[in-house]
């Protein structure tokens, strides 16, 4: 079977997402190797775009398809204009380039392509579920082997014994698999990867990212009649058993934000909406969270965390409202194409990764990471096509 570069690009960069984790340099330039991947399939899809021979691209030209996903395309503009006021801002702006072109330039560069070059859209889904298969196949494999063998679990969790599987701390696992639960449920055997994506999860005790399961999977049930009322009688006892039963004290505690965890979560909103009082257009700039935020920062023995633990607050500071807008009006796009679709039970399945992602992004920053930068514009490709 031949396959064509737009799925080989796909499925690699899919398959290759936690491969960021390997930097080096090229001269004087920090690289991964995901960027060198997403580099080639770039370069790759320009050509495609522009040899007349192998082109994709039978319904018209690119423009077409800015046309017809007009308010994705205005929120890549303002993101795009946003990175650039956020490095023009920024403490250090070297830095802020390296973010702006891993996390925004690089990602949205290769979905554009993708959705000029209109690829066949069964072949692509395909392409992107073997390729986050076979990536989450590999953490979760990992982080299991860990959890049976805690010595290979870094040392600052072992006492714990949460599972970081191939990065560098629990969350890290939690972030990217909590949106692939919902996205595997799309084909039949997509369900045992999620049940080892969701077993990986609960081993690396997030309890944000178990709650952004809970919610994707709830929304995914009550989507359909035939599910609707075993997911509310599901969801009731479940409510119950959270509130009541003994053994889930400590889960209580945590979604009540009554633990250390959340009273230090809470802080560091606090600190954040304090700077954002004083710089609410541009915020802190790219990667200048940890130093512009210092001045607001009170509480002893709370360490500055690189960005506040809230994706809204994250892409406030980081891109100013500008940014802010940017996110809210491709994540408005990306609702409406899932409306439209809403019988398409993949597409119902997407729109619920979406969701934890944004459920996850409640307490945490499910997005200035490589990897679920480009799993997020991967998302927007699938329902785009």
């Amino acid at each position: 079977m031949k396959y064509s570069w737009p799925e080989i690009i796909i499925f690699a960069v899919a398959a290759l997402l936690p491969t960021y984790l390997i930097r080096f340099h090229i001269g004087p330039f920090p690289t991964t190797v995901l960027e060198i991947v997403l580099l080639a399939g770039i370069a790759a899809m320009i050509g495609q775009l522009t040899h007349p021979a192998l082109s994709y691209n039978k319904r018209g030209g690119a423009f077409d398809r800015i046309r017809e996903n007009k308010l994705l395309a205005l929120g890549s503009a303002l993101l795009f204009l946003a990175t650039v006021t956020g490095i023009i801002v920024a403490p250090d702006r070297r830095a802020a380039l390296g973010i702006a072109k891993a996390f925004f330039w690089e990602p949205m560069a290769l979905a554009w392509l993708m959705i000029a070059a209109q690829p066949d859209k069964e072949k692509i889904r395909r392409a992107a579920l073997g390729g986050l298969g076979a990536s989450a196949a590999v953490v979760i494999v990992y982080g299991l082997i860990q959890y049976v063998f805690p010595p290979l679990i870094p040392a600052t969790w072992t006492a714990e014994r949460r599972i970081t599987s191939v990065f560098d701390f629990p969350n890290a696992a939690a972030l990217y698999l909590a949106p692939l639960v919902p996205f595997f449920l799309s084909v039949p055997f997509g369900a045992i990867l999620a049940l080892g994506a969701l077993a990986t999860v609960i081993l690396a005790k997030s309890a944000g990212g178990l709650i952004a399961v809970a919610a994707a999977l709830f929304c995914l049930g009550i989507a359909k009649k035939r599910t609707r009322p075993a997911t509310l009688a599901a969801a009731a006892l479940a409510v119950v058993i959270v509130a009541l039963a003994p053994q889930a004290i400590g889960l209580r505690e945590q979604i009540l934000m009554r633990d250390w965890s959340g009273r230090v979560h809470q802080i560091g909103w606090k600190e954040s909406l304090a700077m954002l009082r004083d710089r609410p257009l541009f915020g802190a700039g790219l990667d200048g969270f940890k130093m512009v935020v210092a001045p607001y920062h009170h509480a002893q023995g709370v360490e500055i965390f690189q960005y506040p633990h809230n994706f809204f607050l994250a892409a406030w500071s980081e891109l100013g409202l500008l940014g802010l807008i940017g996110f809210g009006c491709a994540l408005a796009w990306f609702a409406r194409r899932i409306y439209v679709l809403r019988s398409n039970f993949y597409a119902l399945c997407l729109g619920t990764a979406m969701i934890a992602i944004l459920v996850h992004g409640l307490v945490d920053v499910p997005y200035f990471k490589n990897d679920l930068a480009m799993m997020f514009w991967l998302f927007i490709v699938l329902v785009a096509l």
